[in-house]
């Protein structure tokens, strides 16, 4: 049943009716970058499976584990705002649903805490992808600000599941990630 509550949720929040109100009381780049997570299936299912890994660990990676993640995310923006080409960069992305996917699976806490410092490489792709994705009239600071917040909701919502829920769900979100990934990887 909490599940069911949490797709009701989820799906309120991209709803169409939240592009009914447009007065120009919120700026916007900030509505920008507080919907961007939520558009883009790749990026939505990492941040909740990075969620979904730090409840796994418990203790001090419920914060550390978004923390990394979302850094390395800000490091990525900036090589895009310094203009360092990276290439197959959207190859990289699905390949980090592949990773991810397969790391919600892990159960040895040590062996998916030295793995997820290791898959947490790929936080520089979508970092530099978001960037890249930022609108011409908007502010970039403002927008990827805004970004990084509704980010790092989703992974704590991806906690709040993670420690929710036991491990049919986490097999189930695996398979969500696999497939995408996979799915990804060969459309690309």
């Amino acid at each position: 049943m909490r599940i069911k509550n949490w797709l009701i949720a989820a799906l309120f929040l991209v709803s169409p009716s939240l592009y009914a109100h447009t007065g120009g009381h919120i700026e916007h780049s900030l509505m920008n970058g507080l919907l961007h997570p939520l558009t883009g299936i790749d990026h939505l299912l990492v941040l909740l499976a990075v969620g979904l890994i730090a409840a796994k660990q418990g203790g001090k990676a419920l914060f550390a584990f978004p923390a990394v993640f979302l850094a390395l995310m800000a490091a990525g923006a900036l090589l895009n705002a310094y203009a360092v080409q990276i290439p197959f960069v959207e190859s990289l992305i699905a390949l980090s649903l592949v990773a991810f996917g397969l790391l919600v699976t892990i159960s040895q806490k040590q062996r998916a805490k030295i793995l997820f410092l290791g898959v947490s490489f790929f936080a520089v792709f979508h970092g530099y992808a978001h960037a890249a994705e930022i609108p011409a009239d908007s502010s970039a600071v403002m927008y990827f600000s805004s970004l990084m917040l509704m980010s790092l909701a989703i992974c704590l919502i991806g906690c709040v599941i993670g420690l929710s829920t036991g491990k049919r769900m986490n097999t189930l979100f695996s398979l969500i990630c696999l497939s995408s990934g996979l799915y990804y990887l060969a459309a690309g």
